[in-house]
C-alpha cells in the first residue's frame, strides 16, 4: 500500500493551466463549483440519480461505512486519551468527521454533532478562496480553522484539518474539532458575557497552515505558548487531534487500497445521496404536511456587565416567531421572519451556527441511525432574516463567544414542531422536548499555584426531556453534546482548586407530567487550595426568565437555573471540627446549605462579570431540567410511590403537583399512597383549575386591551418595536391577530 504522505509525484499541466489535486485533475475550486450546477440542476448531490455502486453490493457498501464509522469512533477515543483537558476526557467535547475533496460530509463520530456542517463550511471557505493555488495544499499538511463568521459555533471550537491524497490525487479530507478551555479571550474560561467585539473573543484561525510532514511548525508551537495561559492543554489537545487524523488517513488508506480508487469515491458520493433520500422518506413516513407555528424569547442580559462602550450596557429581549413548514415530499422550510434585530453583545447567531443546530437535532431524531452525513440536511432549508440575531450581516466587529446560547435554544423550539408532527401521525415515543446548560468559567491561581483558566465541567447535569411513554434520564446530559458525561470527581478536583461536595440529583429541578422529565444533579462546591480567583458564566443563555424548556402536551416545564454564591462561610472550621458539611441542594425555598453555613448568600438574577471567589466560599450551580409530558394529575400513582422509593420525589410534590395523598411507614421506611384521598385530592384539583380558567375570548379581550394601552414592560415594548420594525409581514399579522389599528406601535425610544 503507498503510504498517503509519498511524494505525489510531478502536477503536469494541460494545455492550459496546471494540473490540479482534484479528481481528473480538476482544481478543488472547479469540482465543488460543479457539484453545486449539478445538484441544483438535478435535485441529487452529484447528479447521483441511480445509486447502483451501492445498491449492487449492499454488503460490501455496509462494510465501507462500518470501516468508516469504527475508525472515525476509534480516533476520537485515541483523543481523548491523548488529551490534557478534562473537558475533552470526562465531558468528551469533541467530534471527527470524513469529507469528500468538496468539502461535504461523508461520515461523522459522535460527539458535538453541530459541526458536522460546520466543518465542511471551512473547507469550502478554504477551496473557494483557492488555498490550493495560494496557500498550497500537500500529503501531512495540517490547518487550524476557529473563525466562526466563517463557519463554527464559536471561538472556543478549533478545528484540526488533515488532506488525505492517494497517487497525488485529493481524496477526503479528515476534520477533528476539540472545545478548547482556553483560547485568550477577555475574561475567564473560553466564552466571555461582558464583551461585544470580535478582539475580545480570544485568537482565531482562518484556514492557517500550521504544520507540515504531519509535524507542527516551530513558529505556531511558540506563538501558542505566548498566547494562552493553558499552552500546554491547547497543544496537547493539538496533538490528539493530529493521532486522531493520521489515525483515520490510514483507515482511509486501507478502504481505498481494499475497494479501490473508483468505488471509495462513487461510494462516498452514493452515501451523502442515500442519505438525502432516506431523510425525505422519514419525513413523509414520519411527520405531516403542513405549517407548525412555536415561538422563542431570548434574553440578553447586558445593562449590569462591565462592558468598555457604555452604550452596550442594556437589556434586550428579543423574540423570534418560528415558522416550519412541511411539504408533501418531505422537503422542510424553517422560516424566522420577524426575528428581532442583532445587538452589541456576544449571543448574536450566525447561519453556519443555525445549520449545526439543527445538524444536532436531527441526529437525535430523524437521523439517529448512525448514517447522518450532509445528506441529513439537503431536505432542509432555513430563512434566516438578514440583520436579524441570527443573521448579522457583517460580523467582522461582533463578538461571538456565546453563538451557542442563541442557537441551540432556537432548536428547542425546532423540536417542539417537530414533535407536534409526530404527534399528529402517531409517533409518540418520538417526540423529544429540550433543555440547555450552564456552567461557571474561573481564572486565577490554582491550588498548585499556576495562574491560568478553568472551566467547571457540569453540562452533563441536566435532566432529560420526558416522551409520551416513558419518563426522562436522569440526569440526561444536554442537546448540544448527546454523549456529554459529568466527569469523574476526583479529575475535576485535581484539575481545579475546589472540593465537590455534593453530586446529588434533585427531585425539585424536574419537570412533571404524566411522564415526568429527569432529574438534574446540582453541584456544590468548596473553593480549596486557590487565590486571586474570578468567577465568571458560560453559556449564558442558561439564565432564561422566560422558559425555554416548556413541557409537551400539558406537562410542566422543568425548573430553571439556580445558581448562588456563599461568601465568607465558615466551611473551613466546620472542616477543621469533623462537623457535615451540605451534601445535597435540599428544598429551594429553604436549601441545606442556608441551614448548615454561616455566611453571606448572593443569588444572582444575572450574572455580572467578573465576580471573586476565595477560599471557603461555596459554589451552587444547579442546572434545570427539561420539560414534562402529559398532565402530572394523570401520572399512575404507583410511578409517584416508586420516585418516593428511589428519593426522586417529595410527599409534597407528590400532593401539590399530582394530586397523590402518601405517606411514610414509620417503621419500615416504606411508601404507601392512599387511593380514596388521592383520587378526592385530584378531583379538588381539578375543580380549582376550573376556577381559574377564563375562556380564549376572555384572554383575547383583555390582552389586547393590554396591548393597545401600552401596558407592558418596556423590554417587551422594544422587543415588539424591533421585529416590527425589521418585517413588515410580521408587523401586519400582529397587528391583524391584535385587532390593532394599521397606526398602532408599541411607540418606544
Amino acid at each position: 500500500m503507498e503510504h498517503l504522505n509519498a511524494d505525489p509525484g510531478s502536477a503536469g499541466e494541460g494545455l492550459n493551466k496546471p494540473r490540479g489535486i482534484g479528481s481528473d485533475g480538476m482544481t478543488l475550486k472547479e469540482m465543488l463549483a460543479q457539484g453545486r450546477l449539478v445538484y441544483e440542476t438535478t435535485g441529487c448531490y452529484r447528479g447521483i440519480t441511480d445509486p447502483h455502486v451501492l445498491q449492487r453490493d449492499p454488503v460490501k457498501a455496509e462494510l465501507l461505512h462500518t470501516r468508516m464509522l469504527s475508525g472515525l469512533i476509534a480516533g476520537r477515543e485515541k483523543t481523548r486519551m491523548i488529551s490534557a483537558s478534562p473537558y475533552v476526557r470526562e465531558v468528551s467535547e469533541l467530534a471527527i468527521g470524513i469529507y469528500t475533496p468538496e468539502g461535504d460530509n461523508i461520515a461523522q463520530s459522535t460527539g458535538i454533532q453541530a459541526h458536522s456542517r460546520s466543518m465542511g463550511e471551512a473547507l469550502q471557505w478554504m477551496i473557494e478562496q483557492d488555498w490550493e493555488g495560494r496557500v498550497g495544499i500537500e500529503p501531512g499538511d495540517l490547518f487550524w480553522f476557529n473563525e466562526c463568521s466563517i463557519a463554527g459555533m464559536h471561538p472556543a471550537d478549533v478545528y484540526d484539518i488533515l488532506p488525505i491524497f492517494w497517487h497525488g490525487e485529493l481524496v477526503a479530507w479528515v476534520v477533528t474539532v476539540i472545545m478548547e478551555m482556553d483560547i485568550g479571550a477577555i475574561s475567564p474560561g473560553c466564552m466571555p458575557v461582558p464583551n461585544i467585539e470580535r478582539a475580545t473573543d480570544g485568537i482565531r484561525f482562518a484556514g492557517e497552515k500550521v504544520g507540515t510532514r504531519d509535524q507542527l511548525r516551530h513558529d505556531i508551537h511558540l506563538k501558542c505558548e505566548l498566547s494562552f495561559d493553558m499552552s500546554n492543554v491547547f497543544l496537547l489537545d493539538r496533538k490528539g487531534a493530529i493521532a486522531a487524523n493520521i489515525h483515520i488517513r490510514g483507515e482511509v488508506e486501507k478502504m481505498v487500497e481494499e475497494f479501490g480508487l473508483d468505488y471509495f469515491k462513487s461510494a462516498c458520493g452514493e452515501l451523502i445521496e442515500m442519505e438525502r433520500r432516506n431523510q425525505l422518506l422519514r419525513l413523509r413516513r414520519m411527520t405531516v404536511p403542513g405549517r407548525y407555528r412555536n415561538v422563542g424569547v431570548f434574553e440578553y442580559f447586558m445593562k449590569d456587565q462591565p462592558l468598555t462602550w457604555l452604550a452596550a450596557r442594556k437589556d434586550v429581549i428579543r423574540i423570534a416567531p418560528f415558522e416550519t413548514r412541511i411539504e408533501t415530499s418531505g422537503r422542510v422550510t424553517i422560516d424566522l421572519e420577524g426575528a428581532g434585530q442583532w445587538g452589541w453583545h456576544s449571543f448574536n447567531a450566525t447561519p453556519s451556527g443555525m445549520w449545526g443546530c439543527l445538524a444536532i437535532s436531527l441526529v437525535q431524531t430523524l437521523s439517529c441511525d448512525g448514517r447522518a452525513n450532509l445528506g441529513s440536511l439537503l431536505p432542509f432549508d432555513l430563512k434566516l432574516p438578514k440583520n436579524s440575531i441570527f443573521n448579522p450581516q457583517d460580523t467582522r466587529p461582533l463578538a461571538q463567544a456565546n453563538i451557542w446560547a442563541t442557537t441551540i435554544e432556537s432548536f428547542g423550539i425546532w423540536l417542539t414542531s417537530l414533535s407536534q408532527s409526530y404527534y399528529m401521525r402517531g409517533f409518540r415515543e418520538e417526540m423529544l422536548g429540550f433543555r440547555s446548560a450552564f456552567a461557571i468559567a474561573m481564572a486565577g491561581y490554582d491550588q498548585y499555584g499556576v495562574r491560568r483558566p478553568m472551566v467547571s465541567g457540569t453540562v452533563g447535569t441536566i435532566g432529560a426531556a420526558a416522551s409520551a411513554v416513558r419518563d426522562g434520564l436522569s440526569p440526561g446530559g444536554a442537546v448540544p453534546v448527546p454523549h456529554v458525561d459529568v466527569g469523574n470527581v476526583e479529575i475535576w478536583e485535581q484539575f481545579l482548586p475546589y472540593l465537590d461536595l455534593s453530586r446529588r440529583l434533585n427531585p425539585y429541578s424536574v419537570g412533571p407530567g404524566k411522564y415526568r422529565s429527569g432529574l438534574s444533579m446540582p453541584t456544590m462546591s468548596l473553593i480549596f487550595g486557590g487565590r486571586d480567583i474570578t468567577g465568571g458564566a458560560l453559556l449564558a443563555g442558561g439564565t432564561y426568565n422566560i422558559l425555554p424548556n416548556l413541557g409537551l402536551g400539558g406537562g410542566y416545564p422543568g425548573a430553571k437555573l439556580v445558581r448562588a454564591i456563599i461568601r465568607n462561610t465558615n466551611a473551613m472550621e466546620l472542616i477543621a471540627e469533623g462537623k457535615p458539611l451540605p451534601a445535597q441542594l435540599g428544598h429551594p425555598a429553604n436549601p441545606d446549605f442556608a441551614q448548615m453555613l454561616e455566611g453571606d448568600i448572593w443569588l444572582p438574577h444575572h450574572v455580572p462579570e467578573p465576580f471573586e471567589l476565595k477560599t471557603g466560599d461555596v459554589l451552587v450551580d444547579a442546572n434545570g431540567a427539561a420539560g414534562g409530558y402529559g398532565d402530572p394529575l394523570e401520572r399512575e400513582p404507583d410511578r409517584i410511590r416508586q420516585d418516593l422509593e428511589d428519593g426522586l420525589s417529595t410527599a409534597d410534590i407528590a400532593a401539590r403537583i399530582h394530586g397523590v395523598v402518601c405517606s411514610c411507614g414509620v417503621e419500615d421506611g416504606h411508601w404507601t399512597i392512599d387511593p380514596a384521598a388521592t383520587s378526592a385530592l385530584r378531583q379538588q384539583h381539578r375543580q380549582e383549575r376550573r376556577a381559574r380558567a377564563i375562556p380564549v375570548q376572555t384572554w383575547w379581550q383583555r390582552s389586547r386591551q393590554s396591548l393597545a394601552q401600552r401596558q407592558f414592560h418596556p423590554l417587551i415594548g422594544e422587543m415588539y418595536a424591533s421585529s416590527m420594525a425589521m418585517s413588515q409581514s410580521f408587523a401586519d399579522e400582529f397587528r391583524a391577530f391584535w385587532a390593532l389599528p394599521e397606526t398602532w406601535t408599541p411607540e418606544v425610544e
